[in-house]
């Protein structure tokens, strides 16, 4: 009798466990998705007419679920050296990038960059971290059709974090894909979540992820729950992997450490690390330190103090939150002109 009494009291207590986890992981997801991301309205994001020299063109075009995406080929005078295609982060959309992008044009290359499912300038909602490769692969329909684009035969991608989950897991979706730049990347979606609810306890980030697993799945159908890890070791395109070793946003011991180990003897693949760089590893050093201290700092007063965020936020240094590392730019930059570079090698 006892027995039974006890199983039947672990089974009870596994069973309300089970709940309180999906309970929490459903609130979670919820909270995250089905959501329009459109940046912070107090601060500045800056446009093409902010870098003399560069023309911005808009272009728009449909995404899997005929939501209307929005963004911009930006050029310079001589922009015959290579398309790009640029995928922003978790947020803020392109704008967020212009310094970035201002670098690729500068280099020579044509940028096309537009804003995701629910972002900014886009229509819809961002309905998960999934929707990405979605979005990218309606870019890359849009780049085999427009006049402007489809001449180009080989084309780079370049992505940040949400982005660099895109771009690591769209290699194979064109042929005309010649390589990639991944800063920030996660591994998994559903683990990406679990980490960020539970960032101090992995068994119950893990436990989690489960959940958003199952998520995905009936969000997504069989396209949903890609892994960075696979899709990078089952291509053979050029790939550049930058990671920043104090990145408290995509942890780099789950994400970053786990994607070296398993690319450590891919030929096509380069990756670097930073010991110093967070999660924002274009940036200088003092950006990122300007940026994780004085930058939240103010966000958070406003918040707990319910001061006007644009009071606070009026002096911010713009010019030193956005300073590029020179050496990580450059070092995308020769990456991107040496996959074009294999082109006429050919």
């Amino acid at each position: 009798m006892f027995t039974v009494l006890l199983i039947s009291g672990i089974a009870g207590v596994l069973i309300f466990l089970f709940l309180f986890l999906f309970v929490i992981a459903a609130i979670a997801y919820l909270r995250f998705s089905d959501k329009r991301y459109d940046g912070n309205i107090h601060l500045k994001y800056f446009t093409e007419k902010d870098f003399p020299g560069i023309r911005a063109e808009p272009v728009s075009f449909l995404s899997d679920q005929g939501q209307i995406l929005r963004g911009f080929l930006y050029s310079a005078v001589d922009s015959s050296k290579g398309l790009v295609v640029f995928v922003h982060g978790f947020g803020a959309g392109h704008h967020a990038y212009m310094t970035e992008i201002a670098f690729l044009v500068g280099c020579g290359f044509l940028v096309l960059a537009y804003d995701g499912s629910g972002c900014v300038l886009s229509d819809g909602v961002m309905r998960g971290f999934e929707q990405g490769p979605f979005d990218l692969a309606a870019a890359l329909r849009f780049a085999s059709t427009d006049v402007r684009l489809c001449d180009f035969e080989r084309i780079v991608l370049v992505g940040h974090s949400w982005g660099a989950f895109t771009v690591m897991n769209s290699l194979e979706t064109d042929a005309r894909i010649a390589g990639g730049v991944a800063m920030c990347g996660f591994v998994s979606a559903a683990e990406a979540m679990g980490q960020t609810g539970c960032p101090k306890f992995r068994p119950l980030s893990l436990l989690l992820s489960v959940f958003f697993r199952w998520s995905n799945r009936l969000r997504f159908g069989k396209e949903g729950n890609k892994n960075s890890i696979s899709s990078l070791c089952n291509t053979e395109k050029k790939v550049l992997l930058l990671y920043g070793k104090k990145d408290g946003t995509v942890s780099y011991k789950y994400n970053g450490a786990r994607v070296a180990q398993a690319v450590r003897n891919r030929k096509n693949i380069k990756f670097i690390s930073y010991e110093n760089k967070g999660h924002n590893v274009y940036l200088s050093e003092r950006a990122e330190s300007y940026m994780n201290g004085e930058f939240v700092r103010r966000l958070s007063l406003a918040k707990k103090q319910k001061i006007k965020a644009a009071d606070l936020l009026a002096d911010v240094d713009y010019s030193l939150l956005t300073e590029e590392d020179p050496a990580v730019m450059e070092e995308i930059g020769r990456f991107c002109f040496s996959c074009f570079e294999d082109e006429k090698s050919v």
